[in-house]
């Protein structure tokens, strides 16, 4: 087998206080590799997400109480499961199960009619609640539920969620299994799953175990990954044969395949005789790509994260062939979906190999990486901890934060920088860049600081609309009730109504209205158009929500409205359409979902 050798990175960062008379050492992370910090980041990120989502009580397997169930994503569903060690993909998902209606109590013409029309959610809320339904712990009753399993697990799939889908497939028993397409894509996910994992060993016993029971995998993918297994146990000569079969029997040939499985039986290191991948289009195969590119050490392209940056954003991280800037904004997409830590990102960004000269001349250095946004992300990172003199490291921080807004990426640039600015002392020198500073640590959640910041700067100055936000937006943070909500918006209601965004003034309203605040709305409205293009849900899916209000029945609530929203953000919903879900989502489990998606719909309108 070829040796996947990887280069260990260790990486120290140290920012200096921004003091005036000493500097001060920072160590972010110490004798860690750029692979450790990844791995441990994906175990704590898992771990905050439950305790964020997820509230457990303490029980006792009793008559009419709640079972708590430990389910790993990399293993079977298992009360003690501890077989993690090795796990890319650690996921402990602690999953709560209620005497209540569950995913397999809904009609079957949703599963069979609808749940395929669910294609892109963009609200992150929803789609947790979402994976958190369909990811159920307990499956009874499997002979007769054949067809709903199948279609929970085609969609966790389709999401993305390979990890969860896996899980499932694993904690059935396949026997009970008739439908042989059924019994075919669970397998198929199988080995995806582990080649995404890159768990290479147990690809090849899998592929094994299929083969001898004829299984059928769409794609040609068994005798691909047969195919791949003789090449990594150097069997080059059976490899060569079956490859030659294959191609005589596909129809189409896979051209990605046959460059990196002849690139392998050419038993070669030198990586000029390897063509790049043509354009990958489908995650049908991408796993076997990435596993054979891995074991290679050949670079992962654009291509992996564009399909499935879920799950194929950490192995372009840590791919020290593919190209820094694709790393990078793996890395960076991986941040925003809350799998990777800042400590990681700031470990990449620090690896990026810049000369003196380019340093030397920072301005000529920005304009010469033109538009890789993501190099002059690390680069204004390095540049910053380099500086000396506090006075110079806070400029260039200034401009960094700038720089990161432009393009969305402000959090990180916020958060790679938070050590520096937690020790910048709140002094009459440093009041200008006062709110800039107050707004980071809001970002970063240093609320005590921020509001050191605030009231240095309401010292010397009159009032402030940008103050009056920073508050807002603390208690925002701080206070779980919408009573924040509801008054910045009866506050603000005359300043927001008069954004020349219509999209704001009609959602504003409605938000308004729905929280039945005694705000005095205007009557004059401004008619921009006599006739709304934008697209209702029919009248039977309307209907359907309606009388499951009515009737408060929960998670048909959720799932049909849900279907209603599919491939749309809140702002780009009928006016009418959104009054529907907003009451439906309010209804969900007690209104938990609806701070959130308030937050995202005024999110989306850039209000916060």
């Amino acid at each position: 087998m070829i040796v996947f050798r990887k280069i260990v990175f260790i990486f120290v960062i140290f920012a200096g206080s921004i003091n005036a008379t000493e500097t001060k050492i920072i160590e972010l992370h110490k004798n860690k590799s750029l692979d450790q910090l990844v791995l441990d980041s994906e175990n704590e990120t898992t771990i905050n997400q439950e305790n964020e989502n997820l509230l457990i009580e303490d029980t006792n397997i009793e008559e009419n109480k709640e079972e708590v169930i430990i389910i790993d994503d990399t293993n079977n569903i298992d009360v003690n499961n501890t077989n993690n060690e090795d796990s890319q993909n650690s996921n402990n998902e602690i999953i709560k199960i209620e005497n209540e209606k569950t995913i397999f109590d809904l009609d079957k013409n949703i599963f069979n009619q609808h749940l395929e029309s669910i294609t892109n959610i963009k609200s992150k809320t929803v789609y947790n609640e979402f994976i958190k339904i369909l990811s159920v712990s307990e499956i009874k009753d499997l002979e007769n539920n054949n067809e709903k399993i199948y279609h929970i697990i085609k969609k966790l799939y389709e999401m993305g969620e390979i990890g969860k889908s896996y899980n499932l497939i694993k904690s059935l028993d396949k026997k009970s299994i008739l439908n042989e397409k059924y019994l075919n894509y669970f397998y198929l996910i199988e080995l995806n799953y582990l080649f995404s994992t890159f768990k290479l060993d147990e690809v090849c016993e899998l592929t094994k175990f299929l083969s001898q029971e004829s299984i059928n995998l769409p794609f040609y993918l068994l005798e691909k990954s047969d195919i791949f297994c003789l090449s990594l146990e150097k069997k080059y000569s059976e490899a060569k044969l079956l490859n030659s079969l294959l191609l005589e029997t596909e129809k189409t040939t896979d051209k990605n395949f046959q460059k990196l499985i002849n690139y392998m039986t050419l038993n070669s290191s030198n990586d000029d005789n390897f063509q790049t991948l043509t354009k990958i289009d489908s995650k049908n195969l991408i796993f076997l790509y990435s596993a054979m590119l891995r074991i290679n050490e050949l670079p992962l392209g654009k291509d992996f994260i564009d399909i499935d940056p879920k799950n194929l954003s950490i192995p372009v991280i840590l791919s020290n062939s593919t190209k820094m800037g694709i790393r990078i904004k793996a890395a960076n997409r991986a941040f925003y979906s809350d799998s990777l830590s800042i400590d990681s990102i700031s470990a990449l960004y620090q690896s990026v190999d810049f000369n003196s000269s380019q340093f030397s001349n920072p301005e000529e250095t920005i304009i010469s990486l033109k538009n890789n946004n993501e190099l002059k992300m690390a680069f204004y990172f390095q540049l910053a901890n380099m500086q000396i003199f506090p006075d110079e490291r806070l400029k260039i921080i200034l401009d960094y934060w700038n720089f990161a807004k432009k393009f969305g990426l402000e959090k990180i640039a916020y958060a790679i920088t938070n050590n520096i600015i937690k020790t910048i002392t709140p002094t009459p020198e440093n009041i200008k860049y006062a709110m800039e500073i107050t707004f980071a640590h809001i970002s970063n959640e240093n609320y005590e600081e921020a509001l050191k910041w605030i009231n240095l700067y309401e010292e010397t100055n009159t009032a402030d609309e940008r103050v009056e936000y920073a508050k807002f937006l603390i208690d925002l943070k701080e206070i779980d009730s919408l009573e924040t909500i509801i008054n910045y918006l009866t506050v603000n209601y005359n300043d927001l109504m008069n954004s020349k965004n219509k999209k704001t003034h009609e959602t504003i309203d409605i938000l308004v209205s729905f929280f039945e605040s005694e705000t005095n709305t205007q009557s004059d409205y401004k008619y921009y158009n006599l006739i709304d293009e934008r697209k209702m849900p029919s009248y039977f899916l309307i209907k359907d929500i309606n009388y499951n209000i009515e009737i408060k029945n929960d998670l048909e609530v959720f799932i049909l409205s849900l279907i209603s929203t599919s491939n749309l953000s809140w702002t780009e919903l009928h006016p009418e359409h959104l009054i529907l879900v907003l009451n439906a989502y309010n209804l969900y489990d007690q209104g938990l979902l609806i701070k959130p998606i308030i937050l995202e719909i005024l999110n989306e309108l850039e209000i916060l």
